[in-house]
C-alpha cells in the first residue's frame, strides 16, 4: 500500500517543483520588466506640462473669447504636453522621445559614444543596469544622418520593441504607418513603407545590410537601399521614399532565425 502511494507522491512532488520553479522564473522576468515600463512612465511625467482649464478660460478672456458661462466642456479639457527636450539636463546621451500612436511605443532614444555604441543595449536612460535596456541609435549614424538605426529588445510582455512585428500584417501597417520622434524639441514625423524579417550576416556574406545602410548615402546608396528594402517587406505599402527624404530602420530581434532581425522601414514626412 504504501508503495502504491509513492507512485502517487512521488510525481505530484515533482510536479509541484516545476510549477513552483516556473512561476519563480516568471516572475523574475516579469517583474524587472514592469520595473522598466513603469521608469519610462514616471521619466515622460516629470517632463509633462499640463495647460488646465483655469488657465484656458484666463486666455479666452483676454482673447475676448465667450465667458458667458455656457457649457464647453469638450474644449476646455486640460491639453498635456511634455517638454522632451529638457530631459537632456539628466543624460546628455538622449537623443529625443519616439511613440507609435496606440502602442506601447513610448521611449527615450539614446546615443552613446562609437567606442561603445551598444552601451544601452542593457542599461536604462540613467545608464543603470536594465533587462528592458533602452532604444538607442547604433553606430555611424545619428538622428541628422541620412539613414539611421534605432535598436530595441524584443521583450517576453511587448514592452520595448517587442510588439513591431506587428507591422508584417498588412492592415495593421495601414493603422499605424505614422511615427512622431521628438528631437531638440520638435516633432518629426516618419511615414512607415515597409517591414520585413532578415538576419545579422557574416562579414563576407555578400547581401544586403540594413546596418550597414546607414550615414550620409549618396543618392545612388539611398536609392538602392529603397529598392532593397521595398524587395524584402512583406507587406506591399503603396508609397516609397524619394531622396532625400531621411529614412530611420527601427530594428529588433526575430527568432525565425538565427541572429535573426525584425526591422520597420520608414521615412520623414516633416
Amino acid at each position: 500500500m504504501k508503495k502504491r502511494s509513492l507512485i502517487f507522491i512521488i510525481p505530484a512532488v515533482i510536479l509541484v517543483g516545476l510549477l513552483c520553479y516556473a512561476v519563480i522564473n516568471a516572475l523574475c522576468i516579469y517583474i524587472p520588466q514592469e520595473k522598466a515600463q513603469k521608469s519610462y512612465r514616471d521619466l515622460k511625467e516629470s517632463v509633462r506640462i499640463v495647460e488646465d482649464d483655469a488657465k484656458r478660460q484666463d486666455q479666452s478672456s483676454s482673447d475676448g473669447a465667450d465667458t458667458s458661462g455656457a457649457d464647453h466642456t469638450g474644449e476646455e479639457e486640460a491639453i498635456t504636453e511634455y517638454d522632451f527636450k529638457s530631459l537632456n539636463r539628466y543624460n546628455p546621451d538622449y537623443v529625443g522621445w519616439l511613440t507609435i500612436d496606440d502602442t506601447v511605443v513610448d521611449y527615450p532614444v539614446m546615443k552613446s559614444s562609437e567606442n561603445d555604441p551598444e552601451f544601452y543595449l542593457h542599461r536604462d536612460f540613467y545608464g543603470d543596469y536594465s533587462v528592458s535596456g533602452c532604444l538607442f541609435i547604433g553606430e555611424k549614424c545619428n538622428s541628422e544622418s541620412k539613414s539611421f538605426v534605432i535598436y530595441g529588445h524584443n521583450m517576453n510582455n511587448g514592452s520595448m520593441f517587442g510588439a513591431l512585428d506587428e507591422y508584417y500584417d498588412y492592415d495593421y501597417a495601414e493603422r499605424h504607418r505614422d511615427i512622431r520622434f521628438y528631437v531638440n524639441g520638435k516633432e518629426r514625423i516618419y511615414r512607415v513603407f515597409a517591414a520585413f524579417q532578415t538576419k545579422v550576416y557574416d562579414d563576407r556574406d555578400d547581401v544586403f545590410k540594413y546596418y550597414e545602410a546607414v550615414g550620409d548615402l549618396s543618392k545612388a546608396e539611398y536609392d538602392q537601399t529603397v529598392e532593397n528594402v521595398r524587395a524584402l517587406s512583406e507587406p506591399k505599402l503603396p508609397d516609397a521614399p524619394a531622396y532625400p527624404a531621411q529614412l530611420m530602420f527601427l530594428s529588433t530581434c526575430s527568432y525565425h532565425t538565427d541572429d535573426g532581425r525584425f526591422v520597420v522601414a520608414a521615412y520623414r514626412v516633416s
